[in-house]
């Protein structure tokens, strides 16, 4: 159905993203390509739909590309894309805010199909999918989950013979990932030919056929699914964590906190649920300096509505928020930003310079820019930059870099302004061996400066190896606040119905099983 051949591409003179890649998918098979940040999974993807070289042309390109045994060369852009349905790793590209059946319907209006055939399109689509609870809903509104989801109904309008799906689960709680993966277990009983890039695979069982492992931009393994879930060492050599392998307990160690770094009391949001309550509700929480806090909960409990409250980015309804003892009530955005250091999601979003030394540069010096705050601040830039593996690209623009180098730079930035507080939202794309190492090695300078972390996140595999205490929040309440340890054999997570991280790490197989019986 979809094949690479000899595959090589390049966007540097100097170097490739991929180098012969040979890949043949066969029609309603489903394939996992897997492998650390940077090893040149997203650039596949993007080669096998089409996207490069179509709209984004490479420095050089050798090799063939064919679908149904047609080159995509041949193909026209506008039949391709029906052709091959898509899913980025960052989905915020992908959609809009418009309402859920608007989005889903995109597609088809852009290409002037028929008002009848729309409305008969989405309609099989959302019953495809059972997604009628999203239906009268603004994106804007829905969890990052419902939104995955939303992107790919979206992408399945066109009816398309190939499906190309980038982190599909990243960034999802537990049920959210179970009911996407429940959704491509479904899709693979209709034979559609699914090329997945995945780092978590304990979630594919029953999905996949084969993992494709790559480093460095080349293959290095090509397994069948019953051989994949048994190995270890190609995970190992691809530089990720073996998903299936058993993990040893961390024990962790107690730990004196003294001061408070930030103190939230009886916080509620002016954002509020389709029902109309508020999706947040008298919240009360404190960090202390040095303490490093795990928050979780379900995809739309109010994680990202906390932490852009505490940011400034949006307006509280009742409550205060204390930063460093200061009531912050009137602070500006910039002023919070001077003392609560954020590492989004959506890792793009934090640069703007045209260099790395340049954005570290800029942490540096208060907000400053241009060659003089260069000149002054350059040494203790490369020196942070060397620090994580960064000083040879020094003046590279952030935007050339992996998703692990843009985490790495961004951890470098906010290291650099010496905040009181840190939030990291999903700071780990699943299982890179690397990532997790240099997020992890960041905590403990955080702690060893006395600076407070609300990590938030998923990975709760993360969440027990490096937190202090764990926030349960629920509905938009704080449901759970206590010990690590104790959190997981806690009545309020027992009720998410999530298997607790035993040795550090969950089962995801069976949540994935139980979840879609």
């Amino acid at each position: 159905m979809l094949n690479l051949q000899a595959v090589s591409v390049g966007f540097r003179a100097d170097a490739h993203v991929l180098s012969n890649i040979d890949l043949a998918l066969e029609q309603g098979s489903v394939t996992i390509v897997t492998g650390a940040g940077g090893s040149g999974k997203s650039s596949l993807l993007a080669v096998a739909a089409g996207v490069v070289p179509k709209l984004i042309r490479p420095q050089r390109m050798q090799g063939r590309v064919s679908l149904g045994g047609a080159d995509i060369a041949m193909i026209g852009t506008a039949d391709l894309f029906r052709r091959i349905g898509v899913v980025l790793q960052s989905v915020e590209d992908q959609v809009w805010d418009l309402s859920v059946e608007d989005l889903i319907a995109f597609p088809l209006e852009n290409r002037g199909v028929p008002k009848a055939e729309i409305r008969t399109r989405v309609a099989a689509v959302i019953e495809q999918m059972n997604i009628g609870r999203l239906i009268g809903r603004q994106v804007r509104t829905l969890s990052g989950g419902e939104r995955r989801i939303a992107a790919l109904a979206s992408a399945l309008v066109w009816q398309p013979q190939v499906l190309i799906l980038d982190e599909p689960t990243s960034g999802l709680d537990p049920d959210a990932r179970a009911r996407m993966v429940a959704i491509m277990r479904e899709l693979r009983k209709q034979e559609l030919t699914i090329l997945i890039a995945e780092q978590d695979l304990g979630w594919f069982d029953g999905v996949a056929d084969r993992v494709v492992f790559l480093k460095e931009g080349g293959v290095i393994d090509d397994l069948p699914w019953s051989a994949a879930v048994r190995a270890s060492i190609p995970y190992v050599a691809a530089g990720i964590e073996p998903p299936f392998a058993p993990q040893e307990p961390r024990p962790m160690q107690q730990r004196e906190h003294t001061g408070a770094a930030l103190t939230v009391k009886q916080l509620s949001s002016t954002l509020r649920r389709p029902d109309g309550a508020p999706v947040l509700s008298s919240v009360d929480l404190a960090l202390a300096r040095g303490e490093v806090a795990g928050l979780i909960g379900s995809n739309g409990a109010g994680k990202t509505t906390l932490m852009r409250t505490l940011l400034g980015l949006e307006a509280a309804a009742s409550g205060s928020i204390e930063i460093g003892g200061k009531d912050s009530a009137g602070w500006t955005v910039a002023q919070r930003a001077r003392e609560i250091g954020y590492v989004a999601q959506n890792l793009r979003r934090m640069f703007f310079l045209l260099s790395l030394v340049e954005e570290v540069v800029f942490s540096l010096s208060g907000g400053e820019t241009g060659a003089k705050a260069v000149a002054a601040h350059r040494d203790g830039a490369i020196e942070l930059l060397r620090g994580v593996g960064l000083a040879d690209r020094a003046e590279a623009s952030p935007f050339t870099l992996s998703a692990r180098e843009q985490l790495m730079l961004a951890l470098v930035c906010i290291e650099a302004t010496s905040p009181s507080v840190v939030i990291l939202d999903e700071p780990l794309i699943a299982c890179d061996r690397d990532s997790r190492a240099g997020v992890l090695a960041f905590l403990a300078r955080c702690r060893s400066r006395g600076c407070a972390v609300l990590l938030v996140s998923h990975d709760l595999q993360l969440v027990d190896r490096a937190s202090d205490r764990v926030l349960i929040l629920d509905g938009g309440r704080l449901a759970f606040d206590g010990p690590t340890q104790a959190a997981w054999s806690s009545d309020v997570f027992a009720r998410r119905g999530w298997r607790r991280p035993v040795g550090g790490e969950i089962s995801p197989i069976e949540g994935a099983q139980r979840a879609s019986a």
